[in-house]
């Protein structure tokens, strides 16, 4: 009985063989859908590169951008949070647009780059018609707490220019003397046939939340009185109420709202309106989220990966270099100082102990050999060095998905499981070979990556904190170096322990279990004498599996 575990194009359709079991799988193109954290579905618009540019741009709307890593924890916890928020502004649609930036995405390198996001999940407001050399980097929100995130948004709203909008034009500004039943109608077109009247007591913002709330009525308006004396312009008494339905021939119309807040008035408004047939625009749909399951390829190689023990595999490798190369290190503005000592130390190691094929190879002796020429590089001139780099030379990363990190879930292990499994690998490598590094510098070289390049915040932040703790400067042997790496991961295994971020199929767990290592562990404990032997065997590059990626021959 035999396996091709090799993927083989064909013209451009990839076709796997798998002998063993009698199975075969066609899948158009080697590109790997890449699954997003939201969708329209949620009121968010998940923009893209050039396209985010073009959406900030746009006139006559506020926008909420949440800038975030697909492999951050912090992100994904945060998911449920912000798509209860944006499925709940949907009611503000007319005036404002949500939007998600995945800096962990090539396409938007450049964007994060451009606009300076150092953490992630963040939040920035972008006026109508932004423009950066006008307004800079957008408005940072300190809070990501939802109830905070839409007072800020009721404050930079009441403040936006809608000039140009197709919808009508919602007026903040305050009603003013001259303005009465005569004339406060004509801002507005001959169809509207309500206007609400709304006193907005000094430091409130009940007049401008009452008017966002509103704007799926399109049969009614709002016009916010900072002075309760505005009120005798429609024949009312100052303070006999805090709002007033009129119509166009001045009547007015009685609302008993059942409280002092902007929802009390909106419920008293809406039955009004419902009570004489007028109705909102359609609520927003919502669908309960559905899991997606793997399929084709990747429900084989889940199956795989699920039913043997772990394996050191070459398309993991391969996919955290690429991701570490293309996004993570030149996503950095500028990259000098202490930054650019720890993206040269990055880069010495990656080419020492590179797994990549003979091209992967010369292109990371090529850009050491660059990095000593010069004392700093940006972001864009780090991307373009490379690029320039990989011309002439054959395709590299070849492999367009994770095999022993793949997730059985979206958005679960992937990325941070291949950083994992690339610096274990170097750890070990690095044993192998002393001469050529030094104890700890493996660590060192992961640590700069954490403190300076790595885009999950929280996680980095973790780390530091962890190596602090456990004194990552006092490793003194290759084989210390490799002991104090399993245990920082052990120790992250354990606090992510039933995170929601954790994938059931493969809990975090004390690794190595007993059924891949049985002497490795002691009635008390760790047989670390065994954990080392397993360790070295595990990450050793010559036991690489070469699985998932698409020809062996290149190798």
């Amino acid at each position: 009985m035999t396996r091709l575990l090799g993927l083989l194009y064909c013209n451009s359709i990839l076709l796997i063989v798998i002998i063993q079991g009698g199975f075969s799988v066609r899948l158009r193109g080697a590109a790997v859908f890449k699954e997003t954290l939201y969708s329209l579905s949620d009121n968010v618009h998940v923009v893209k590169g050039a396209a985010f540019q073009k959406a900030l741009s746009a006139p006559a709307l506020g926008k909420l951008v949440q800038f975030l890593n697909i492999f951050c924890g912090h992100c994904r916890r945060y998911v449920p949070t912000f798509k209860k928020l944006a499925i709940d502004l949907h009611k503000w649609d007319r005036v404002l647009r949500i939007y998600a930036v995945d800096c962990a995405q090539e396409e938007n390198v450049k964007v994060c780059r451009d606009f300076d996001v150092k953490g992630t999940p963040s939040l920035r407001y972008f006026p109508s018609n932004f423009l950066k050399l006008r307004y800079g980097l957008g408005t940072v929100f300190p809070s990501m707490e939802p109830k905070k995130i839409v007072q800020m948004l009721i404050t930079h709203l009441a403040k936006n220019d809608y000039t140009g909008t197709k919808e009508r034009k919602p007026i903040f500004a305050p009603l003013q003397n001259h303005e009465n039943s005569q004339n406060i109608f004509d801002p507005f077109d001959k169809e509207l046939p309500y206007i609400l009247l709304v006193h907005q007591p000094k430091h409130s913002q009940i007049g401008i939340e009452t008017l966002l709330d509103l704007l799926p009525y399109p049969d009614v308006a709002v016009r916010i009185l900072t002075d309760a004396q505005l009120f005798t312009q429609f024949g009312l008494k100052p303070f006999a109420q805090n709002i007033s339905l009129i119509d166009r021939n001045g009547k007015i119309h009685d609302i008993m709202p059942s409280g002092e807040s902007s929802s009390a008035y909106v419920d008293s408004v809406t039955q009004f309106l419902e009570k004489n047939g007028y109705t909102s625009i359609p609520k927003f749909p919502t669908a309960k989220p559905q899991v997606k399951k793997a399929m084709g390829l990747e429900a084989i190689i889940l199956k795989k990966v699920l039913s043997s023990p772990p394996i050191l595999y070459q398309a993991d490798l391969e996919q955290a270099l690429d991701q570490l190369l293309h996004i993570e290190l030149p996503k950095a503005p500028l990259i000098n100082g202490p930054k650019f000592k720890a993206l040269r130390r990055l880069i010495k190691l990656f080419s020492r102990f590179n797994p990549l094929n003979i091209d992967g190879r010369r292109l990371l002796v090529g850009l050491e050999n660059y990095l000593r020429t010069v004392k700093e590089i940006t972001g864009v001139q780090l991307s373009d060095t490379i690029k320039d780099l990989e011309k002439g030379l054959e395709k590299i990363f070849k492999g367009r998905r994770y095999v022993g990190c793949i997730g059985s879930k979206p958005f679960t292990r992937g990325i941070t499981c291949s950083f994992w499994t690339l610096f274990h690998h170097l750890t070990v490598m690095s044993s192998r070979n002393p001469r050529e590094f030094k104890p700890g510098y493996v660590l060192l070289c992961l640590h700069g990556f954490a403190q300076y390049f790595f885009g999950c915040s929280d996680c980095a932040q973790h780390f530091q904190m962890m190596a602090k703790r456990r004194q990552i400067e006092s490793v003194r042997t290759h084989d210390e170096e490799i002991l104090w790496l399993w245990a920082a991961h052990n120790e992250v295994n354990k606090r992510l322990a039933g995170d929601p971020t954790e994938d059931p199929k493969f809990p975090k767990v004390q690794f190595p279990l007993r059924e891949h290592c049985p002497k490795c562990r002691k009635s008390n404990g760790w047989n670390t004498a065994e954990v080392l032997k397993y360790l070295k065997r595990l990450y050793n590059i010559k036991k690489v599996s070469f699985y998932g990626l698409p020809t062996y021959n290149r190798y």
